[in-house]
């Protein structure tokens, strides 16, 4: 590693980073060693396995040289190096830079601790990334104009600047989520009008003024759901022109914001206002961030991005075995999608549950509102009974498959005991965000998931309720009942409005079978995802709102730890989500 004039920015989770990566063998960008390090939101932003996401739309690979600016501790310049490409990491802090040199070491990265201001390079680079830099550059010398100059000098003829970075009018903000980095809602929308830390976001008409100002003028434009530092989904800017955009992209980006860590917003039904600004032609105004590759010409853009991805969709933190990817494209006006694992030669372990497509698979894409987008409308007017036909459909689409159990038929979490009737293995994925109307009954999306020997019915059925429930309080979707109804309150109702009776305490069953799947699918313990799931089921719209409100309370009452000498380090804990 290079030294050079340094720049500090921690967050306090360096030392911890350290210990990890001193003492872990798999550094990988998915490694299952680190991911199963993650304590709380900043170790999860340098170790989660969705952080490079974000770079699956570039075409990277070999003879490709790469220039990673504030690379941190090096996720996005390690996940570079892994499909071939040449890397330079630059990283204006110390500790983080020997970091991202331990996490890299054996690669093809070389880590320079610095600013670009000391990068004399004269061949340029073919990628230069700029992933959640940009914001900062309003504190330094010139702004952002010269430091995207700057970045602009570093690309050669035919090479790309691509830029990742928070909306200035995203979704979040405008519903009231505090500011990513200020901790305080509303400001960016005001015109950060005090100016404080140094930092600024930008709408995406003034993102494109200034890279056509430093010459730039070719861009293409994607749009990470929830944001770009987790992002589960990537829409290409022709996503927000298919005929179906608002049902298309609210399949693919689901619930908007991500309140866990954005935080919560003024109460607002976020999907509800997603469609509706969708239905104004907004859509790409006011997603929560911006991933934005930048050239000179229309070819060096043709050459690093795919163009007839119209979106992508990622599984979530999963052991690396099971990470995949949904490309939704077009082929002869045809809507399409490729089913892919993101790490095909992975092996897959034997286990009572099993993941399907081993190869590409394509299919094509099924058009319209799924069951599960039906049931919030449904919701949202107070429409119980529409609700109930919608159960009523699932409980017909389930009931003509059911079978009897044979005596090879061995038991496992989805199937604990004896049952006279078994449901197909694939009704374990049978949510109703994978269910869309296909003429007079039911069509499962995707089967990714099955179980050999079949599951029990009853079970799939309360999962799939369950899953229903924590959607709606995930969006914070009105529903007709009391504000404080809970996930698990709520799964209840809906086990009493199903056609068919559900056996007493649903929730015990439900949660012991989840937790040996989620140890199969992400690693970990029965009893730790049984906790997490119970705690899941206790979050309702009013105690998501209190809960915001209780951190902006303590925020604003920790604020002033920022005068201190390295107080900003402190003031930033209180922020973590």
């Amino acid at each position: 590693m290079k030294q050079g004039d340094d720049l500090s920015w921690n967050d306090g989770a360096e030392e911890y980073l350290s210990s990890i990566f001193l003492t872990n063998t798999d550094l990988s960008t998915a490694s299952d060693q680190l991911a199963s390090h993650i304590k709380d939101w900043p170790t999860q932003y340098h170790l989660d396995r969705r952080r490079t996401n974000l770079l699956r739309p570039l075409r990277l690979g070999p003879n490709t040289r790469v220039l990673d600016v504030g690379a941190g501790t090096g996720v996005m310049s390690r996940y570079v190096a892994e499909t071939g490409a040449s890397v330079l990491a630059v990283e204006g802090d110390p500790t983080r830079a020997e970091l991202a040199s331990t996490r890299c070491e054996g690669t093809s990265v070389e880590v320079r601790c610095g600013s670009i201001q000391k990068i004399d390079d004269s061949d340029g680079f073919d990628v230069v990334l700029a992933i959640g830099v940009l914001e900062y550059a309003t504190g330094q010398a010139g702004g952002a104009v010269d430091f995207l100059g700057q970045l602009a000098d570093l690309v050669r003829p035919g090479g790309v600047l691509v830029i990742a970075i928070e909306n200035q009018f995203g979704l979040a903000y405008l519903l009231g989520a505090n500011e990513d980095h200020l901790s305080q809602p509303w400001i960016g929308l005001e015109g950060y009008p005090t100016g404080e830390a140094g930092v600024r976001t930008f709408s995406r008409k003034k993102l494109n003024f200034l890279l056509k100002g430093v010459g730039l003028s070719e861009q293409k434009w994607f749009y990470p759901f929830p944001d770009y530092k987790l992002p589960i989904a990537i829409l290409s800017e022709n996503t927000y022109r298919e005929p179906d955009v608002v049902d298309l992209v609210d399949q693919l980006a689901g619930s908007p914001i991500a309140p866990e860590r954005m935080g919560e917003t003024a109460g607002a039904d976020t999907r509800a206002v997603h469609r509706e600004l969708l239905e104004a032609g907004m859509g790409p105004e006011i997603a929560n961030s911006f991933l934005v590759v930048a050239a000179t010409d229309q070819a060096a853009l043709e050459n690093r991005t795919n163009q007839d991805v119209l979106a992508w969709r990622f599984t979530g933190d999963r052991l690396r075995c099971y990470l995949g990817e949904r490309r939704i494209r077009t082929n002869n006006g045809v809507r399409q999608i490729d089913r892919l694992r993101s790490y095909s030669r992975e092996t897959i372990p034997k286990s009572w549950l099993i993941h399907q497509g081993e190869d590409p698979l394509t299919d094509n894409y099924l058009t319209g509102p799924t069951l599960e987008q039906s049931a919030l409308s449904r919701l949202r007017s107070k429409d119980v009974d529409g609700l109930k036909r919608l159960l009523n459909d699932f409980h017909a689409w389930i009931t003509p498959q059911l079978t009897k159990p044979t005596a090879e038929t061995e038991p496992h979490p989805y199937l604990p005991t004896y049952i006279e009737k078994i449901a197909p293995g694939y009704c374990i994925d049978a949510g109703f965000d994978n269910l869309v109307p296909n003429g007079t009954s039911l069509q499962l999306v995707d089967k990714e998931w099955q179980i050999e020997t079949g599951v029990d019915p009853e079970l799939a059925i309360i999962r799939t309720l369950w899953k229903l429930a924590s959607t709606i309080i995930l969006s914070s979707t009105k529903h007709p009942w009391p504000s404080n109804t809970t996930v698990d309150e709520l799964t209840l109702i809906l086990c009493g409005l199903y056609p068919l009776p559900i056996s007493p305490k649903p929730l015990e069953r439900f949660y012991k079978a989840e937790a040996e799947l989620l140890t199969v699918v992400c690693g970990g313990s029965p009893s730790e995802h049984e906790q997490s799931l119970k705690t899941a089921g206790q979050r309702s719209n009013k105690n998501l709102e209190n809960e915001s409100k209780l951190l902006d309370k303590l925020r604003s009452r920790f604020a002033w730890l920022k005068n201190l000498p390295g107080g900003h380090v402190l003031a930033k804990i209180t922020r973590r989500r």
